[in-house]
């Protein structure tokens, strides 16, 4: 392409200074039309802030006792990576180091359950 844009100046008398402008003209338009999705990306507006309606005291227990599950329940620990799994998952007693306890105690020994979910 440039060899032709260089033929074309040569037959139309043009000096080889417009020449060099134009091929810096071309190429500096090339490099904006590549880059132009990456300017324009944007980035989300900051969510407004929102008041909060008071929860009720029984509403609050329930939350409490959804992240945390049921307390009672037996689980098996991987010692090994920290994670406790449910009775009846793949991984409940099959691990290669691991203990019994119940949920409440994994949970004060900052176990964390097998894939974010506690046992019911």
């Amino acid at each position: 392409m440039n060899t032709n844009l260089a033929l074309i100046f040569q037959r139309c008398g043009q000096s080889g200074v417009l020449f060099a402008v134009m091929k810096i003209f071309a190429r500096s338009l090339l490099v904006l039309l590549l880059c132009l999705p990456l300017l324009a990306q944007t980035t989300p507006a900051p969510a407004a802030h929102t008041a909060v309606a008071p929860v009720s005291p029984f509403a609050a227990s329930a939350a409490v006792q959804s992240t945390e599950g049921n307390p009672d329940v037996r689980v098996w620990v991987n010692t090994a990576t920290g994670v406790y799994h449910c009775p009846g998952s793949r991984w409940y007693g099959n691990t290669k180091q691991g203990e019994y306890m119940t949920q409440s105690e994994a949970q004060k020994k900052h176990y964390r359950p097998a894939y974010g979910k506690v046992c019911r």
